[in-house]
């Protein structure tokens, strides 16, 4: 089969492959659409997250096929897998865990304690085990989620991405009739805006200085899209708003979203932090967050959300829709893909789609 393969920093190539028979308690799945995500971007251009020593789950080391962001159809089943059969559509949980570690057992695989590798290796398919940027990939049967019958396979690979911000609701606690600003326009906090107006939130204000990301930020529905070089982002909050928001999504992961965040929260209020960050980031901690009452909550993937986000989705279908701004083959996925992701602000989510 044709699968996209990272070989390290810079080094992607499109190859033909051979795939094993399922395991037990997998099943095989004829890729329909596999989304490209930024991460995917950092594997390539710095080699981030790639296994360099054997990962401890699955023994992989680079080469790997990528991809973490995918729905397809389900052409073989393990015997061991007693709840999906060939022909079910599904979106693919692509996290990678033990099931048996105290973090495991307790409903947090997000942070199994036995997927820890020394060289920082990601606790995904698409990283440390094969992934969906292929015709075919094996997955493991828990992780295969049944898609509503109705749901095309591009809006179930969006589950994934969708999933990652459902998990920042969850943790910030936000109730309908809150009021939140997202900080960066980029496809996260893009979802993250769409998803916090969905939940409820009265005020949603998005901030970004590309003016094509807040045009699409209107175009899903985000009126209050504001640019930081040509706005006083705060006076223009706080005009609406005199204390503040309730919560901020920090969805951009550098030194000058996390500042603007903490001006624009209100006193006892939530800093969420949905982004990764390639720097450190410097704050007063008596000054800006505890005679404030502000609070910094992080996430990291997602844990038994992906039920709900196929849900959420689809009630939302022509709006997740406009999300997907392009379509390449394997053969593309790196050049119209993963680099177009990287220069081209018009793009949110594009997709692999193995049969073109």
């Amino acid at each position: 089969m044709k699968a996209v393969r990272i070989y390290g920093e810079k080094d992607i190539r499109v190859e033909d492959v051979s795939i094993p028979e399922p395991k037990d308690d997998q099943v095989q799945i004829k890729v329909k659409y596999c989304g490209i995500c930024g991460s995917d971007l950092h594997a390539y251009l710095e080699g981030w997250g790639l296994p360099t020593v054997p990962y401890p789950l699955t023994g992989k080391t680079v080469p790997i096929t990528l991809g973490h962001e995918f729905s397809g159809e389900i052409v073989k089943v393990g015997k061991d897998v007693d709840d999906l059969q060939v022909g079910d559509h599904v979106a693919v949980e692509p996290l990678l865990a033990c099931g048996k570690c105290e973090n495991c057992r307790a409903g947090n695989y997000n942070f199994c304690n036995k997927a820890v590798s020394t060289d920082g290796a990601g606790n995904f398919l698409g990283f440390s085990e094969d992934g969906g940027m292929a015709e075919f990939a094996n997955v493991q049967g828990v992780f295969a989620h049944k898609m509503p019958e109705d749901m095309d396979f591009e809006l179930g690979a969006l589950a994934e991405p969708t999933a990652v911000v459902y998990e920042a609701i969850k943790k910030s606690h936000l109730r309908e009739g809150q009021n939140v600003a997202v900080m960066g326009a980029g496809p996260i906090g893009l979802l993250e805006a769409v998803l916090a107006k969905i939940a409820g939130a009265n005020h949603v204000y998005i901030v970004d200085v590309s003016k094509v990301r807040l045009d699409k930020a209107k175009e899903l529905g985000i009126e209050n899209a504001l640019d930081p070089s040509k706005d006083d982002v705060e006076a223009i909050i706080k005009k609406d708003l005199p204390n503040g928001v309730d919560i901020t999504f920090e969805c951009a992961g550098v030194q000058a979203t996390f500042d603007s965040a903490l001006k624009v929260t209100k006193r006892t209020g939530i800093i969420q932090v949905v982004a990764l960050y390639a720097k450190p980031v410097t704050m007063n901690m008596t000054d800006d967050l505890i005679m404030q009452g502000k609070d910094v909550i992080t996430t990291l993937c997602y844990n038994n959300s992906f039920p709900n986000v196929l849900g959420i989705i689809d009630n939302h279908k022509d709006l997740f829709k406009k999300v997907v701004t392009k379509k390449v083959s394997l053969d593309d996925a790196l050049e119209e893909g993963i680099k177009a992701l990287s220069t081209d602000k018009s793009q949110v989510k594009i997709m692999i789609d193995p049969s073109l």
